[in-house]
Order: structure tokens, then C-alpha cells, then sequence
């Protein structure tokens, strides 16, 4: 390595060693990236990452094959909502980590299907994205009358933003355990993704996860059914929505403790910063900051804002934010090169009901 080379190294060490601000935050994950891929410049890292999807080459062919074009999927809720989610088949086969995408009140999942789910497919990752009940093409209810009736978010009752959890999410759950048994993912590396109301319903889903549905217990005899999920992303959080008091999730030790967290938002709206900084401290005191000294993967917490008044999925709309650098940034280090990730080995799942 040349002496301009050790030079930004020692610069990038000396950097990190100075993570002290909420600005230094931000940069930490930027940093880290660019030491663990030994890339030179932020500048060159942002080409990489906004090329378009390649083709892949699977092991043992020379011939490279597009990526898997994105299926819609409709998956039915136990109280029967029919829920119509779009599902990309990540490159990796057991290898893929899967990510559940939520978008925000009265938006759908196309918030995402643009540009950040394939963008994230691109990278290796198996992607879903639902439209919660109420919202985009989720709007179905079966009844026993023979009559459906149709749900609109804006006249959505409080239960169902709670029924958002325990049916919609587990629905696609399920979808992704079957995924996981199909050898299509890793389920064991669950990363939820929320914007807004997105991003409450993935805290509480986070409990629920670890929970094992009602059973009160990720374990039921030589079944796992829970603490599946890893890692979230929570983009321009709130403490509580519609009743869900993400507080409520974080009194569980599993959650609070064990599950990596990169909260994102725009801090040029105050009411936003605020919001994000009260949930930022829930965590804080169970995520300490690790000594600059020790590997940098041990950090699990990062509070990153951004310099736009935007909120939510927007902010995956300026490229200039790097948004979805930050993010990928985030999932390789806690769910790819940490030494935990590597203990969480795909494994064959059977599911509850079978």
C-alpha cells in the first residue's frame, strides 16, 4: 500500500476514534464501509453503489444470468384480508438475507418497488414488499357474509393498525419461512425496514417476532418460531402511532437489546429530530459504544440525520443523501461481517401449524 493510501487509512482510524457527535454518527457508517471494502473515497464508493443491477454469475457457470424478475404474490391473513406484497428473489439462494420493506401512512408499496427494492435485490438481498391493510392493493376483506368489504386507511380503525402485526406481518412471515425452507433465504437474518407508521409497526413486530407469535416463548419443544428478526431500520420514527407505543416493544430485553437498529430522518423538520431522538435514547443505554480500539462491526446502534426537511421513504428519493448507500452500509456490517451474523447459519424451519 503507498504512502496516499496509509495516509486515508490513518486518516479514516483517526475519524472513527472521534465518533462523539450526532453528525460523527452518520459518518461512522460511511467510514466503516469504506474501511471493511477498502475503497478510497466516499466519491468512488457512490459510483459503485449507483450502477444499475448487473447480471449475476452463479458459482460454476461462466455465463452471467439476469437477476429474478419481481413477483407480486397474495397472501391471505388469517382474518382474511388479502394482502398483495411483491416479493424479489435475492442471488445468494441460503445465503440471502431477507428484508421486509413497510411503508408509511396512506402510502403503498411503491415507495419502494422503484428504485430501493431492486436496488437492495442488487445486492444480493431477498426483498418484500407488502401494502399493509388499507393501503395500495390490501384493501380486501373476506367476510363470512359472502360480502367483502373494503378497508381504506383513512377510516381505519385503531385495532387494525395493531392487526397490521399480529396478521398482516405474520403473514408475510410465514411466506418468508417457506422462502427460507425452499432454500430461496436465511430467515435467521430478518431485517425489517419502516418509514413512519412503517417504522412503528416493525419495532412492534420486532416484539412479536421474539414473543413466538402467542406462545410467549421464541421456543415451543424443538421448534423456533421467534427472534428471527436482527436488524431495523427505522426512517423518521416516531415514539407512538395510532396506539402502537413503541415502548411497549422495547421492554423486551430481546429487542432492546439484541437487535441491531439505524435510525434515519431529515433533520431539518424539529419535530422529526425530536421524535427520532427520543426513540434514538430508548436504545442508547443498551447499545453502548464500543471502544474505538476494538473491531468496528461491534457497534449497533447508529442515529444518522440528514441535512433535507424530508421525511420517510423520500428520503430514499435524493441520491444525493445516499440513503440507500447508508442502509446497504448498515446490513453488511451488522447481518454480513459481524461475528455474530456468521453464527447465524441457515437451517431448515418447520412451521408451527405443520
Amino acid at each position: 500500500m503507498d504512502g496516499r493510501k496509509m495516509g486515508q487509512k490513518g486518516l479514516l482510524a483517526r475519524s472513527l476514534s472521534k465518533q462523539t457527535s450526532i453528525k460523527g454518527l452518520r459518518a461512522a457508517i460511511l467510514l466503516t464501509i469504506l474501511l471493511l471494502f477498502c475503497v478510497s473515497a466516499v466519491n468512488r464508493l457512490a459510483a459503485e453503489e449507483n450502477q444499475p443491477a448487473k447480471k449475476t454469475a452463479p458459482a460454476g457457470k461462466a455465463a452471467a444470468e439476469e437477476l429474478p424478475k419481481p413477483e407480486d404474490v397474495t397472501l391471505q391473513t388469517a382474518d382474511s384480508v388479502q394482502l398483495v406484497a411483491t416479493y424479489y428473489r435475492g442471488g445468494k439462494g441460503k445465503e440471502s438475507i431477507p428484508i421486509v420493506l413497510l411503508h408509511g401512512w396512506k402510502h403503498n408499496r411503491t415507495d419502494y418497488t422503484k428504485d430501493f427494492a431492486p436496488f437492495l435485490q442488487s445486492k444480493g438481498f431477498a426483498v418484500v414488499v407488502p401494502d399493509l391493510r388499507g393501503h395500495g392493493d390490501s384493501t380486501r376483506l373476506k367476510t363470512l357474509y359472502g360480502k367483502d368489504e373494503t378497508l381504506d386507511a383513512v377510516t381505519l380503525a385503531p385495532k387494525q393498525f395493531n392487526l397490521m402485526v399480529y396478521q398482516d406481518l405474520k403473514a408475510v412471515k410465514e411466506f418468508l419461512w417457506e422462502k427460507n425452507n425452499a432454500g430461496e433465504l436465511n430467515l435467521d437474518k430478518l431485517c425489517v425496514v419502516g418509514a413512519e407508521m412503517g417504522a412503528s409497526i416493525a419495532l412492534e413486530f420486532a416484539w412479536y417476532d421474539a414473543m413466538g407469535y402467542d406462545q410467549g416463548s421464541p421456543e415451543y419443544g424443538s421448534l423456533k418460531l421467534g427472534r428471527f428478526v436482527k436488524a431495523l431500520v427505522l426512517i423518521s420514527p416516531e415514539t407512538s402511532f395510532k396506539g402502537i407505543d413503541i415502548r411497549h416493544a422495547v421492554q423486551n430485553p430481546a429487542v432492546r437489546n439484541d437487535i441491531s437498529v439505524l435510525i434515519l430522518l431529515g433533520n431539518g423538520d424539529n419535530k422529526a429530530l425530536s421524535e427520532a431522538k427520543r426513540v434514538y435514547s430508548i436504545f442508547e443505554r443498551d447499545h453502548p459504544k464500543p471502544d474505538p480500539e476494538k473491531k468496528a462491526d461491534q457497534q449497533t446502534l447508529f442515529f444518522t440525520p440528514l441535512e433535507t426537511k424530508l421525511q420517510g421513504a423520500n428520503l430514499l428519493t435524493e441520491k444525493n443523501l445516499k440513503t440507500e448507500e447508508i442502509i446497504n452500509a448498515f446490513l453488511n456490517l451488522r447481518l454480513v461481517k459481524s461475528d455474530a451474523a456468521k453464527s447465524w447459519l441457515w437451517k431448515e424451519r418447520k412451521l408451527p401449524h405443520q
